[in-house]
Protein backbone atom coordinates (compact mmCIF):
# COMPACT_ATOMS: atom_id res chain seq x y z
CA UNK A 1 0.00 0.00 0.00
CA UNK A 2 2.77 2.59 0.70
CA UNK A 3 4.05 1.51 -2.77
CA UNK A 4 1.08 2.85 -4.05
CA UNK A 5 0.82 5.77 -2.30
CA UNK A 6 4.40 6.68 -3.25
CA UNK A 7 3.53 6.23 -7.22
CA UNK A 8 0.64 8.45 -6.63
CA UNK A 9 3.01 11.19 -5.22
CA UNK A 10 5.44 10.66 -7.73
CA UNK A 11 3.10 11.25 -10.76
CA UNK A 12 1.08 14.26 -8.64
CA UNK A 13 4.60 15.76 -8.57
CA UNK A 14 5.22 14.98 -12.10
CA UNK A 15 1.85 16.61 -13.25
CA UNK A 16 2.77 19.82 -11.37
CA UNK A 17 5.91 20.23 -12.35
CA UNK A 18 4.58 20.39 -16.17
CA UNK A 19 2.39 23.24 -15.25
CA UNK A 20 5.63 25.39 -14.42
CA UNK A 21 7.38 24.87 -17.84
CA UNK A 22 7.46 27.54 -20.73
CA UNK A 23 5.25 28.26 -23.43
CA UNK A 24 6.73 26.62 -26.85
CA UNK A 25 6.82 30.03 -28.70
CA UNK A 26 4.12 29.25 -31.35
CA UNK A 27 4.93 30.93 -35.25
CA UNK A 28 2.60 32.01 -37.45
CA UNK A 29 2.27 30.83 -40.74
CA UNK A 30 0.27 31.70 -43.55
CA UNK A 31 -1.29 28.96 -45.28
CA UNK A 32 -0.67 28.68 -48.78
CA UNK A 33 -2.96 27.25 -51.68
CA UNK A 34 -2.80 23.51 -51.38
CA UNK A 35 -2.08 21.88 -54.92
CA UNK A 36 -2.27 18.59 -56.68
CA UNK A 37 -1.24 18.14 -60.01
CA UNK A 38 -1.75 20.89 -61.13
CA UNK A 39 -4.95 21.75 -60.10
CA UNK A 40 -6.24 24.15 -56.33
CA UNK A 41 -7.55 21.71 -53.87
CA UNK A 42 -10.96 22.92 -52.59
CA UNK A 43 -9.94 23.54 -48.63
CA UNK A 44 -12.49 22.55 -46.15
CA UNK A 45 -14.41 25.43 -43.91
CA UNK A 46 -12.74 25.83 -40.18
CA UNK A 47 -15.43 24.51 -37.75
CA UNK A 48 -13.70 24.75 -35.15
CA UNK A 49 -14.74 28.56 -34.25
CA UNK A 50 -18.01 29.39 -34.14
CA UNK A 51 -19.98 32.85 -33.48
CA UNK A 52 -22.86 32.37 -31.45
CA UNK A 53 -24.36 29.81 -29.07
CA UNK A 54 -23.85 26.70 -31.05
CA UNK A 55 -21.35 25.90 -33.86
CA UNK A 56 -22.98 25.09 -37.21
CA UNK A 57 -24.30 21.81 -38.28
CA UNK A 58 -21.68 20.99 -40.36
CA UNK A 59 -19.63 19.63 -37.48
CA UNK A 60 -21.62 16.48 -36.97
CA UNK A 61 -20.37 15.13 -40.39
CA UNK A 62 -22.31 14.80 -43.57
CA UNK A 63 -25.22 12.30 -42.53
CA UNK A 64 -26.06 13.80 -38.70
CA UNK A 65 -26.16 17.50 -40.29
CA UNK A 66 -29.37 16.17 -42.00
CA UNK A 67 -31.05 14.60 -39.24
CA UNK A 68 -33.44 16.65 -36.99
CA UNK A 69 -33.28 17.22 -33.56
CA UNK A 70 -36.86 15.83 -33.33
CA UNK A 71 -35.09 12.45 -34.34
CA UNK A 72 -31.68 12.54 -32.67
CA UNK A 73 -33.44 13.52 -28.97
CA UNK A 74 -35.58 10.24 -28.81
CA UNK A 75 -32.90 8.52 -30.29
CA UNK A 76 -30.76 9.51 -27.34
CA UNK A 77 -33.51 8.84 -24.75
CA UNK A 78 -33.21 5.22 -26.26
CA UNK A 79 -30.06 4.66 -26.41
CA UNK A 80 -29.51 5.77 -23.23
CA UNK A 81 -32.45 3.36 -21.43
CA UNK A 82 -30.98 0.27 -23.91
CA UNK A 83 -27.15 1.25 -22.37
CA UNK A 84 -28.29 1.55 -18.91
CA UNK A 85 -30.02 -1.79 -19.25
CA UNK A 86 -27.60 -3.38 -20.72
CA UNK A 87 -25.17 -2.48 -17.83
CA UNK A 88 -27.32 -3.44 -15.22
CA UNK A 89 -27.89 -6.61 -17.01
CA UNK A 90 -24.67 -7.40 -17.52
CA UNK A 91 -23.18 -7.17 -14.28
CA UNK A 92 -20.89 -5.18 -15.57
CA UNK A 93 -19.80 -3.48 -12.29
CA UNK A 94 -18.95 -6.77 -10.57
CA UNK A 95 -16.55 -9.74 -11.26
CA UNK A 96 -16.92 -11.10 -14.67
CA UNK A 97 -16.43 -14.79 -15.55
CA UNK A 98 -16.55 -16.89 -18.55
CA UNK A 99 -20.21 -18.21 -17.53
CA UNK A 100 -21.45 -14.90 -16.40
CA UNK A 101 -20.60 -12.98 -19.38
CA UNK A 102 -22.96 -12.25 -22.59
CA UNK A 103 -21.67 -10.25 -25.26
CA UNK A 104 -24.46 -8.79 -26.55
CA UNK A 105 -24.99 -6.97 -23.08
CA UNK A 106 -21.00 -5.81 -23.40
CA UNK A 107 -21.59 -4.29 -26.89
CA UNK A 108 -25.65 -3.06 -25.65
CA UNK A 109 -23.48 -1.38 -22.58
CA UNK A 110 -21.21 1.03 -25.62
CA UNK A 111 -24.54 2.92 -26.39
CA UNK A 112 -24.53 4.24 -22.76
CA UNK A 113 -21.69 7.12 -24.19
CA UNK A 114 -23.24 7.29 -27.96
CA UNK A 115 -26.26 8.20 -26.23
CA UNK A 116 -24.51 11.57 -25.16
CA UNK A 117 -23.34 11.97 -27.91
CA UNK A 118 -26.66 12.18 -29.83
CA UNK A 119 -27.96 14.46 -26.93
CA UNK A 120 -25.10 16.96 -27.99
CA UNK A 121 -26.07 16.40 -31.92
CA UNK A 122 -29.72 17.27 -30.97
CA UNK A 123 -28.48 20.20 -28.74
CA UNK A 124 -26.47 21.18 -32.03
CA UNK A 125 -29.86 21.11 -34.19
CA UNK A 126 -32.19 22.63 -32.11
CA UNK A 127 -29.91 25.62 -31.82
CA UNK A 128 -29.67 25.63 -35.59
CA UNK A 129 -33.09 25.70 -35.86
CA UNK A 130 -33.28 21.93 -37.71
Amino acid sequence: MKTFGALLVLMALFGLSSAFMPKAPVHKVAAAPVVARGRAMKMMEDSTYWEGKAPSSAVLGPFLAKVPSGVLGPASLVALMVGAYCVHESNIFNILTVDSINPAYVLGSFLTPISWGMHVAAWIQKQNGK
